[in-house]
């Protein structure tokens, strides 16, 4: 897994590339979210497009970050799941605790940053 991050007003943007699975990943996601959150960038937007698969510590840690950041202030959205990734999320009964985006740039803008 390759994780692109980008951070600027309050906002931090994870594009997830590959797999989010159990083991490097998993810690690699975790350590990048959390360090954006104790930066002040409270509003976690994730990227899921070039994301094919996620097994149940994928699906954990993104509830995590969705606790985390709503407990520091903001929220977690995501951005353009691929459709085996939005079935799992719906099959556990999570999709519904997230906004979800078409683009980036929507889910910015749902941030209310300015």
């Amino acid at each position: 897994m390759d994780l692109d991050i980008k951070q600027g007003n309050g906002i931090c943007t994870l594009k997830v590339k590959g797999r989010l699975t159990g083991g490097d990943s998993i810690a690699q996601f975790e350590s990048a979210f959390q360090s954006a959150l104790a930066e002040g960038h409270v509003q976690l937007i994730l990227d899921l497009e070039a994301m094919p698969y996620i097994d149940s510590s994928g699906i954990g840690s993104i509830v995590n970050a969705l606790r985390l950041s709503k407990k520091a202030g903001g929220d977690t959205k995501l951005v353009n799941p691929v459709p085996l990734v939005s079935k799992t999320f719906k099959m556990v009964g999570i999709l519904a605790l997230f906004s979800v985006f078409s683009s980036e740039a929507e889910a910015v803008a749902a941030c209310g940053v300015s």
